[in-house]
């Protein structure tokens, strides 16, 4: 392959993600004086989960009929959480939450209203309805959350933020000891982008295209997590991956809403059974950790329909269905499926990462230089995400990443970008999408529902056979090389779940060890941390 030129450009922040959290940071930081510039392997607006995700957002409102407190969050949260969720970062997201609402909506967002105030749902886990969502009539189902980028793309682009599309960031650049900008890809222009800056944002989303089945985008890679690590900084909760109950691959692939739940639906195994009182109090109430594994038992126990299990809405209002979730009810019909005459198919998909960077209350990394938000961070869901936390999330430490960036830029000078070459990968014969397919079949036999030390030590062997191979790929353009520095970061990635599943001897939230089956309160509630030393990954336990 040619040598590719070189492009340079210079800015006081520079965001890498074009998503929510990464727009949100970017409208921030350029509040508060800052030049900031969105770079994004995709679209900036429509990269990202952001784009496919139900608009449900998690609020701590003030509203006297609504019976909420921040106690009571704080109690969900941490209940989901199995109880090893970073405390400071959960105090700060509720502190945070109540700003959502008018930031949103000074950036152009609508949200969506029952008479003259905002419709509020209640999704399982959560005590009380406290989910806010936009209104999305404008858009197609199944990328109804460009009700929330597009209008943040349309402020970010009005006040001088400079955009840079389908430039994916392959390496941070580190200068003694401090992030100091971003090597990327473009794939229009075919050059190599060096990113002189003095803070870097890190907001790129999770890793749920690591696993072969996802309800995730598909240019969920990892990226974030295998950018920080290669760079030094520390991660943590890896093993912490959150797979969504009620995700229907046919006959058409869509995510069915979980708030439909505290409108009283319910789930059904082969037989027609009701199971989910079986396995916990709360029934079809329960947190996604609880109810992923039930189903998963109920088809191993071979109560399952083709690895489906099934949601009964038949006694569900039609007013209701038709008033909260119209545009579900549209997209099923199509299908041919309604939810009032027929059970919808489910089963579970890779959803969403708790664990992942480390961050302080001001969303800094322990790496100077460099801050992280969104799913790219680790700490605030601990062992497991309530529904509704994540895109409040976002938009709460967004905020806070991009004031903070800001902050630290407009106080700093610029250090010199090291000249640092891309990666050379060897010129062979193997297929690089077969390599791709290879792992995601690894990750999501050995590393998704049910673990076990004897399946964590199967698939870092595998991993390692795949990146082996790796060295031999064929590679003849920009887009190879691109999709080479892709599989890279999921085989990081990938490996980094399975040494942290691995290093947790016991069952805990999302994560479910057959040969440890019981929580351990005594040995591990807390948190994994972790981080690269030569060639070795080293491991820190600390109890909350």
């Amino acid at each position: 392959m040619a040598k590719l030129p070189v492009e340079k450009i210079r800015t006081d922040v520079l965001v890498i993600g074009g998503g929510g959290a990464g727009l949100m940071a970017a409208l921030e930081a350029r509040k508060m004086g800052a030049d900031v510039t969105i770079v994004s392997k995709s679209k900036v607006g429509r990269s990202g989960n952001t784009i496919i995700a139900g608009t449900g957002m998690a609020i701590l409102a003030p509203d006297p009929d609504a019976k909420d407190s921040f106690e009571i969050f704080r109690c969900d949260t941490l209940r989901s959480g199995k109880g090893v969720n970073d405390r400071d970062l959960v105090g700060l997201f509720l502190e945070g939450s109540p700003k959502i609402i008018e930031t949103l909506i000074s950036y152009g967002v609508v949200l969506r209203k029952q008479g003259d105030r905002w419709m509020r749902k209640q999704a399982p886990g959560h005590s009380v309805p406290r989910t806010f969502t936009t209104d999305f009539s404008r858009y197609p189902y199944l990328s109804r959350g460009l009700s929330l980028t597009e209008p943040l793309l349309a402020s970010a682009q009005k006040s001088g933020v400079r955009i840079v599309d389908f430039a994916p960031v392959i390496q941070l650049l580190v200068s003694d000891g401090r992030v100091c900008g971003a090597m990327a890809l473009n794939k229009k222009t075919k050059t190599i982008m060096l990113f002189q800056s003095k803070a870097v944002i890190l907001a790129a989303g999770g890793g749920g295209r690591v696993y072969s089945r996802s309800n995730n985008t598909f240019d969920i890679t990892g990226d974030a997590y295998a950018l920080a690590y290669q760079a030094g900084a520390t991660l943590r909760d890896m093993e912490f991956v959150q797979f969504y109950p009620t995700m229907m691959f046919s006959p058409l692939k869509v995510t069915i809403s979980s708030p439909l739940f505290g409108e009283g639906a319910f789930l059904r195994n082969a037989r027609g059974e009701r199971f989910m009182g079986t396995y916990d109090p709360a029934g079809d109430m329960a947190t996604r950790d609880i109810m992923t594994r039930a189903m998963f038992s109920e088809v191993m126990a071979g109560r399952g329909d083709r690895g489906n299990i099934f949601m009964d809405c038949r006694h569900l209002s039609k007013d209701m269905l038709t008033a909260k979730f119209a545009e579900l009810l549209r997209l099923l019909a199509k299908a041919g499926i309604d939810p009032l005459r027929d059970l919808i198919p489910i089963s579970p998909a890779t959803h969403f990462f708790m664990g992942g960077v480390v961050i302080d209350r001001t969303c800094e990394t322990p790496l100077p230089g460099l801050l992280a938000c969104g799913e790219t961070v680790g700490g605030l869901h601990g062992a497991n995400r309530l529904g509704g936390n994540a895109l409040s999330e976002m938009f709460v430490f967004g905020r806070i990443a991009g004031r903070s960036a800001a902050q630290a830029a407009l106080r700093s000078a610029f250090a010199d970008v090291p000249a640092v070459p891309p990666d050379s990968f060897g010129s062979g014969d193997i297929s690089l999408p077969e390599l791709r397919q290879r792992l995601r079949e690894t990750t999501w036999k050995f590393l998704s529902i049910v673990r076990s030390r004897e399946a964590c030590e199967q698939a870092l062997d595998e991993l390692a056979r795949i990146s082996d191979a790796h060295r031999y790929a064929k590679i003849e353009s920009v887009f190879d090389l691109v999709a080479s520095y892709e599989l890279k970061s999921m085989l990081t990635t990938a490996a980094l779940i399975a040494k942290a599943a691995n290093q947790r001897k016991e069952s805990r939230g999302a994560h479910f060890r057959s040969d440890h089956p019981r929580t351990d309160d005594e040995r591990y509630q807390g948190s994994f941390y972790l981080k690269k030393s030569g060639a070795e990954t080293v491991f820190e336990y600390r109890p909350v």
